[in-house]
């Protein structure tokens, strides 16, 4: 169940111009219906921001999982408009264990510790800490939160682009992002809607259900809010879809 979690945390998008928004999204999986729901809390006050993600299962897969839930929060500074982040954490239960990730970013060492936290029937079982081989100023809500300030809209020509952040250490920390040209929106289009004011690929480069590299169509509005992504074409059950609940 947690590629299930993976693919809600990497379609939420970005809010570029709100100081705060609440908003929830609901992902379906072909023939087998609503997977899960996905709450986005977003507040910025002065300098200071926080972005709170949390994903929860339903129905048959709620049972199957063992009522797992997520938690993912990204807290630290803006400078010129744009996120960057201080400590990003990650909390994860399913049954009666709990599994809680904590990010510390050293801007001024450029350095980023990870510790992990495991409990079961709420007794601590392991605690371990460890530096990343990689440092950025952002994480992974934190990126996607400043993606319309990162990228371009799309124009004559198609447009790639590499980021490194903090909680993507499986794939080394790499996330592409490909803005297709003018000529090929609609094709995004027509998988995504005319309501989007951005189009772009997500590639997060590790497996995620029958996609290989896991790549994401995603649009956005003018809001920079996502409106809908698709992981396209898994087989037997058809396209993976997160769209925002009006």
């Amino acid at each position: 169940m947690k590629k299930l979690f993976l693919f809600i945390l990497f379609f939420l998008g970005s809010f570029i111009y709100a100081k705060s928004i609440d908003v929830n999204y609901s992902v379906s999986f072909g023939i087998l219906g609503e997977l899960g729901k996905a709450n986005v809390y977003l507040y910025e006050s002065g300098n200071s921001y926080s972005i709170d993600i949390r994903a929860k299962t339903t129905g048959m897969v709620n049972i199957m999982s063992g009522n797992r839930q997520e938690s993912h929060t990204s807290k630290g500074h803006v400078i010129n408009g744009k996120y960057v982040s201080d400590n990003y954490t990650v909390m994860i239960s399913y049954r009666n264990k709990i599994k809680q990730k904590i990010y510390i970013i050293n801007h001024q060492t450029k350095t980023v510790i990870k510790r992990i936290i495991k409990k079961e029937n709420g007794r601590v079982i392991s605690d371990k800490s460890e530096k990343l081989p990689f440092y950025s100023s952002n994480d992974l809500l934190s990126m996607y939160m400043n993606m319309p300030k990162l990228i371009s809209p799309s124009s004559d020509k198609a447009k790639a682009y590499h980021f490194k952040a903090v909680g993507a250490e499986n794939q080394d920390g790499n996330i592409d992002i490909f803005v297709p040209a003018v000529p090929s929106l609609p094709r995004y289009k027509q998988e995504l809607g005319n309501k989007g004011h951005w189009y772009f690929t997500a590639i997060i480069n590790q497996p995620i259900f029958a996609s290989k590299r896991g790549e994401f169509m995603i649009s956005m509005d003018k809001d920079g809010v996502t409106q809908k992504a698709v992981l396209q074409d898994l087989v037997l059950f058809g396209d993976l879809v997160a769209r925002k609940i009006d």
